[in-house]
């Protein structure tokens, strides 16, 4: 059985899952993890019975993350497409209409080096 913890506020979709099931066998079980981290040492807390980290965070953490002297376990992370419905709502933001969307997804991809570059200003 192949372990992987979804560390993310959404619900993984049953496409997503399909699709891991594609990637590593059927015998696949999800750990749902919804909760904000600090560091990547609450993420590896988190997966410490999983055997992949599959996640959405902000770009500084997921380049700890991915360092080998922090995690050696894979990190994983959902691409999706973002696709007009066809339809028109009403922004609760602005009250004006605009064209809806949603999210559709687009396969799985691992993370192996993150590189943040910055410069003080």
């Amino acid at each position: 059985m192949t372990k992987v913890l979804w560390l993310s506020r959404h619900t993984m979709s049953a496409e997503q899952v399909d699709d891991l099931k594609r990637i590593y066998g059927n015998n696949i079980e999800v750990k749902s993890a919804d909760m904000t981290v600090s560091s990547w040492r609450d993420v590896v807390e988190a997966g410490a019975d999983c055997d992949i980290l599959a996640v959405v965070l902000p770009p500084a953490i997921l380049a700890d993350l991915t360092n080998p002297r922090n995690n050696s376990k894979p990190v994983i992370r959902a691409k999706a497409n973002r696709v007009a419905t066809g339809k028109t709502i009403v922004n609760p933001a602005t009250g004006k209409e605009e064209a809806e969307y949603c999210f559709q997804h687009a396969g799985w991809e691992q993370v192996l080096k993150i590189e943040v570059v910055t410069k003080q200003l």
